[in-house]
C-alpha cells in the first residue's frame, strides 16, 4: 500500500473506532504513540484507551451516537526520512434522540499529526487535538471528566 493511502486509512480508523467505542483499537493505533489534548497526553495502548473510558459516554448500543468528520486533511510525507505530518479539521456531531438532544455539531478542532514508518508500516507517532469551537458535549463527555472540564474552561 502506497505511504499516502495507508496514513489517510490511520485517519479514518481513528474515527471509525472511536464513534463506534472500541477504545481498545483505538489504543492501538497508538502503541507507539501519543494523544495530546489540551488536559492530558496519554501514551502508549493503555494510557489512551484508559484516558477515552474515563471521559467519554458510551451509550448502551456500545457507540458515542457520534460522527466525527475529518477534512480538509493537508499530508506531508517524507519516504527518505520515513515520517509525515499532516494538518486536518474536526467536525464532532452528535444527536441522542433518547434524551431529546438533536443532532448538532458539538466540537470542532483542528488535528495536527505525526507519523512513523517502521519495518514497513506507517503508525501514529502523535495526534495533537486544538479544539477552536465547543458546543453542548454533555452528551459526549462524562460529568467531571478532563474533557468536561475542557468545555467549562471555554
Amino acid at each position: 500500500m502506497k505511504s499516502e493511502r495507508a496514513i489517510l486509512n490511520l485517519i479514518a480508523k481513528y474515527t471509525h473506532f472511536l464513534d463506534q467505542g472500541e477504545f481498545g483499537k483505538v489504543g492501538q493505533l497508538f502503541a507507539r504513540g501519543t494523544l495530546i489534548t489540551s488536559f492530558n497526553s496519554p501514551k502508549g495502548k493503555e494510557q489512551v484507551e484508559k484516558h477515552l473510558t474515563d471521559n467519554l459516554q458510551v451509550y448502551p448500543d456500545g457507540t458515542l451516537r457520534t460522527s466525527h468528520v475529518t477534512t480538509n486533511i493537508v499530508l506531508d510525507i517524507d519516504e527518505q526520512a520515513g515520517i509525515a505530518t499532516s494538518v486536518s479539521y474536526l467536525t464532532i456531531f452528535q444527536q441522542n434522540p433518547d434524551k431529546h438532544f438533536p443532532l448538532q455539531a458539538i466540537l470542532t478542532g483542528r488535528y495536527h499529526d505525526q507519523f512513523r514508518i517502521t519495518g514497513g508500516e506507517w503508525y501514529f507517532e502523535s495526534r495533537e487535538l486544538t479544539i477552536t469551537l465547543i458546543g453542548d458535549i454533555s452528551h459526549h463527555a462524562k460529568a467531571g471528566s478532563s474533557e468536561a472540564q475542557t468545555a467549562d474552561d471555554n
